[in-house]
């Protein structure tokens, strides 16, 4: 395999992971990028069919202990899609931030009053951060914009 820059990074700061949260996490991730990415044009049609690109993962420890998610696209023959990777994690940047956003109200004591629950239509990124929210501290980056989840309140920043 060609090695990529135009990677995706999760980065779960608390240990041990649960399985079952981190399925959900990565069919969730899965479904909130390619929701993304099927959203406009040039890189629409490439996820039109079956033989649309594959997400491809990278895992490993980081120097603390934390578990690292590194993520892009790739065609069938394994061969990095720089720039379909490249736009859709920078529109899915965008649009986390902007779920987030939208979805953040705060109670009079600070603390977030987010529904547990996930609804049958909230968009897939809604979906993604009910899911990112049961590991308590997260990193999510792209390029030089990283949105910090940390004791359930999420913060952007840039690298």
């Amino acid at each position: 395999m060609t090695p990529t820059t135009d990677k995706l990074t999760l980065i779960l700061h608390q240990q041990p992971l649960k399985v079952s949260n981190l399925s959900s996490l990565f069919r969730s991730l899965q479904a909130a990028l390619r929701e993304t990415a099927a959203a406009g044009e040039p890189v629409e049609s490439l996820f039109s069919s079956q033989k649309g690109p594959f997400l491809v993962t990278d895992l490993e420890n980081g120097p603390n202990g934390e578990t690292m998610l590194s993520v892009w696209f790739a065609d069938r023959h394994n061969a990095p899609l720089n720039n379909q990777s490249r736009e859709t994690f920078e529109k899915a940047l965008n649009e986390l931030e902007r779920t987030i956003l939208q979805g953040s109200q705060h109670t009079f004591w600070g603390a977030p009053a987010y529904q547990a629950e996930v609804h049958e239509d909230d968009s897939r990124m809604s979906r993604f951060i009910a899911v990112l929210r049961a590991f308590r501290s997260a990193t999510i980056s792209y390029g030089d914009r990283a949105i910090v989840l940390s004791e359930g309140l999420f913060a952007t920043e840039r690298l």
